[in-house]
């Protein structure tokens, strides 16, 4: 007897993602893996228990996936004040009092998503801007690019640093000529000593700085973690994501991820790394060995290594091969040494790990092409998939040897600068012809991933489609970096997959596939490209589970309202 489908979804438009491939309109599902896929009768598939889907002319997806997130982050900023948008004191002023309003008691208010220019076109905010804003509670911002974050005169004199802190280089209490803290934090380890201060995001700032602990915490202490967490996961699959690779790497984060596999299971697959700490050497990397065994379970795995170049250009924390255009004998600094970075990579190449490097700069980019090719002269060829993640700059020369090398280029379309405003005058209109330069990498040969660096940039998979599809040529010349709708969805779909070595099992729709898909509420090419944002995730399923279904979601609304 023909075996039967667990779930049987008919009357889509299947995007199966392989070369190919011939056209689709349905999909069978039995257990974690696909059946069937084909094009008009799909009866034989229906059994009594099967659930069948009607897809209602709407795309349908290999699992999305997003190749670059914050979890912990995220979680917190679905609960935190949203200052997208915000320009000018007084619309501060009336954002928190309605945040404020909202929620009677709050101790520690935490703010994301601002502009540098917030408060002024022409200076960043400091306390006394805070001040004037929330004087009575301690007030922390965090920057759009969260590398620089801004505080209130309350929360400094909580954390202890009105007079400033001692901390490594490219990490800085900002202090003005009496020797006071102006309220900026420049880069993590300033901002974490605010964070710290913060019971919503405490833990988590311990455990960044201190990655290798599993630190003694209360029960529900653990328990709110754990429900941030859940909440940042539930958002990922309700937005269509099966997998996103989570770019912080703590051992308390992966083992409350792993207590909610075991008791409830996730809803996402969730690849972390071993981050990098300043004054990690290469003995440190036999805890990334010990944590790729310990975490390697269908949905949650630790089985790459990430490290931090530099800064960013928005701070001047970017490491640049010429000067800031704005700031003339600034070019930043590499937050590794040469010689200390290749010698990490190089251990990592050997221990079979993959690299993603954290790089803004055109310096930072070519300090780590050479640790990459360092790695390879001491080890051997391997398809080893090392990544660059961001390349905002990039010198030309360095183009061809991403190709050379295997490197591929991580990207974020939501990251660039519309016109490229503010950004130019940063690093000058003559090198804007190399920043965010995707169709120059694409044209020299390199692999190319796309993600969104929740919550830095919004999570919706659309608004990374659209602003791939729809990028505004900059003043400073050179070529067209808008691409297809095609390669887009490559990006966040195959490429993705294959970028953390899953290509076997996800990132096209193939019978004996894992059952990881995402159907839309609509026809894709219905709406290209200016309908893109309001494009919704129907239905969600990770590994044979529905893990979202906005007609359940609706039919549970209208209930309610019923009542």
């Amino acid at each position: 007897m023909m075996a039967k489908a667990d779930i049987l979804i008919r009357n889509a438009k299947v995007t199966t993602g392989a070369l190919g491939a011939p056209a689709a309109d349905w999909i069978a599902v039995a257990g974690s893996r696909i059946m069937a896929l084909g094009y008009g009768d799909a009866c034989a598939w229906i059994g009594a228990r099967t659930r069948v889907i009607d897809g209602q002319g709407a795309s349908l997806l290999p699992g999305l996936n997003d190749a670059h997130v914050h979890l912990f982050s995220g979680g917190l900023a679905l609960t935190d004040l949203n200052l997208t948008g915000i320009r000018g004191a007084a619309c501060l002023r009336d954002a928190v009092a309605r945040y404020r309003a909202a929620r009677p008691g709050l101790g520690f208010i935490s703010a994301f998503g601002a502009d540098y220019s917030l408060i002024s076109d022409t200076t960043a905010p400091d306390r006394h801007d805070l001040d004037g804003v929330c004087p009575d509670v301690p007030f922390m911002i965090m920057a759009v690019d969260f590398h620089t974050a801004w505080a209130n005169s309350a929360a400094l004199a909580l954390a202890g640093i009105t007079r400033g802190a001692d901390l490594p280089p490219g990490s800085k209490v900002v202090i003005d000529d009496a020797g006071e803290a102006t309220g900026a934090l420049v880069e993590f380890g300033a901002i974490d000593l605010m964070r710290r201060c913060n019971p919503a995001s405490a833990r988590h700032s311990a455990a960044a700085q201190r990655p290798l602990e599993s630190p003694a915490v209360s029960v529900e202490d653990r328990a709110a973690d754990k429900a941030v967490l859940r909440a940042a996961i539930q958002h990922c699959a309700e937005l269509g994501l099966t997998a996103v690779q989570n770019m912080d790497g703590s051992l308390y984060q992966l083992e409350l991820l792993s207590e909610i596999e075991r008791d409830e299971g996730l809803a996402v697959r969730v690849r972390m790394p071993f981050q990098v700490q300043p004054g990690y050497g290469p003995h440190d990397l036999a805890h990334a060995v010990a944590w790729r065994h310990r975490f390697a379970s269908d949905k949650l795995s630790c089985d790459f290594v990430k490290i931090f170049a530099d800064g960013v250009v928005e701070g001047g924390t970017a490491y640049m091969l010429a000067d800031y255009a704005h700031k003339p004998g600034h070019r930043g600094a590499p937050l590794i040494a040469d010689a200390e970075l290749q010698a990490l990579v190089v251990e990592a190449d050997r221990l079979g790990f993959q690299v993603a490097v954290h790089c803004v700069g055109d310096g930072a980019v070519r300090q780590v092409l050479d640790a990459f090719a360092a790695a390879r002269a001491a080890n051997g060829w391997r398809t080893a998939r090392h990544r660059i993640e961001h390349v905002e700059m990039i010198d030309p020369a360095d183009l061809p040897r991403f190709a050379e090398l295997g490197v591929v280029a991580s990207l974020q379309p939501c990251h660039v600068p519309a016109r490229g405003e503010g950004y130019l005058d940063l690093i000058g209109s003559a090198r804007g012809r190399y920043a965010f330069a995707s169709a120059d990498l694409r044209a020299a040969g390199a692999a190319v991933v796309l993600s969104s660096d929740w919550p830095i940039a919004p999570l919706e998979p659309m608004a990374t489609l659209h602003a791939a599809l729809t990028r505004e040529a900059w003043p400073s010349g050179g070529p067209d970096h808008r691409i297809s709708l095609a390669v887009a969805l490559d990006g966040i779909t195959r490429a993705a997959g294959w970028v953390a070595f899953d290509e076997a099992d996800r990132g096209a729709l193939a019978p004996g596939a894992l059952a990881d898909l995402t159907l839309l509420d609509r026809d894709l090419a219905g709406v290209f490209p200016e309908g893109l944002p309001a494009v919704c995730a129907r239905l969600t399923i990770c590994d044979g589970q529905i893990t979202h279904d906005s007609d359940v979601v609706a039919s549970s609304v209208r209930q309610t309202e019923e009542v």
